[in-house]
């Protein structure tokens, strides 16, 4: 709740409190990594992930934030890694609480101009959460990067219908019928 808030002093002092209360667990470990990636500091960041996946070496959501963490440091080949096994980890069938990490792994394999595999993981993302409008922007994004205007204009106007101010889905959309003339 503290993070949440931007409180992070108070946030690292309730995380350090849970380590002491609960030695051996990783949770209050990966938190503080995700309060030291929040802040930007991404090399403690790293060394809090690194040692709550020792404890913890089957937690997917250990995974998903080295993933991010990598993608931060734009180590997109290694981003996509941890989130792949983060989803290997993950219980199937795949549900809502996961549509982040497959997200991010749409993201990751975009950046790496694998558009048809990101396309077909934001897909997957939708199936999970079909009310989300970052992912129906990235779907379009995605698909506007691989020269496929009809379809990119489709899924900007339903990122739109979802969230009438996304800033991002408005230029794009603007690109994307100047393109189309």
């Amino acid at each position: 709740a503290f993070a949440a808030q931007d409180e992070s002093d108070q946030a690292m002092a309730a995380y350090r409190t849970a380590m002491r209360l609960f030695p051996g667990s990783h949770l209050p470990v990966l938190c503080i990594g995700m309060e030291y990636q929040r802040t930007n500091n991404l090399p403690l960041a790293g060394q809090f992930f690194m040692q709550s996946r020792q404890t913890c070496p089957n937690d997917p959501l250990v995974y998903n934030e080295l993933g991010v963490l990598a993608c931060r440091n734009k180590d997109y080949s290694a981003a996509e890694r941890w989130l792949r096994h983060a989803l290997e980890l993950i219980p199937t069938p795949l549900t809502e609480p996961w549509e982040a990490t497959v997200v991010n792994l749409g993201y990751t394999l975009r950046k790496q101009q694998k558009f048809t595999e990101a396309i077909k993981w934001y897909e997957q993302a939708l199936s999970l959460n079909p009310r989300g409008n970052f992912t129906h922007a990235a779907l379009g994004f995605t698909h506007h990067l691989h020269g496929e205007l009809d379809v990119a204009i489709e899924y900007y106007h339903k990122a739109l219908r979802l969230k009438a101010d996304d800033s991002f889905a408005h230029e794009m959309l603007d690109e994307a019928l100047k393109e189309q003339c």
